[in-house]
């Protein structure tokens, strides 16, 4: 069990989602660099990047915008295990991997069943890909 930090809603509207961090995610998906992790952050990175985790849609949506569908599916993947391997990167029903899969929707891309499986393979949040009910 890990102690993470909160960070409030005030706060939370000043905090922004660099493009070079969310390179550097992409550069981290696949699966040698998934395995790796927390080690290619350093201790105040994780700490910086674990308000990043909880942010709502919009910031996120935004963020992603310029991106291709194979990019958005690369940060699905990285944020999918960053989760489960990064002490207080926990991000439950705002994780960054549903915020980027409706982006993906919205353009009428969906999730392929392997990917899906691949999710809950890697994953314990239940709320990845498609967010709460």
């Amino acid at each position: 069990m890990s102690i993470g930090s909160w960070t409030p809603d005030s706060e939370k509207a000043a905090i922004t989602i660099d493009r070079d961090f969310l390179e550097r995610c992409i550069a981290l998906s696949d699966d040698a660099s998934l395995a790796t992790l927390p080690s290619p952050f350093t201790e105040e990175e994780q700490q910086r990047y674990s308000a990043v985790m909880r942010l709502p849609a919009e910031p996120w949506q935004l963020a992603v915008a310029d991106f291709d569908n194979a990019e958005l599916l690369a940060l699905i993947r990285f944020f999918t295990v960053a989760e489960e391997r990064i002490s207080g990167w926990e991000a439950g029903a705002e994780s960054p991997a549903i915020w980027i899969n409706k982006v993906l929707r919205k353009r009428g891309e969906k999730l392929s069943v392997e990917t899906l499986r691949w999710i809950r393979a890697n994953s314990r949040n239940r709320f990845i890909p498609n967010g709460g009910l």
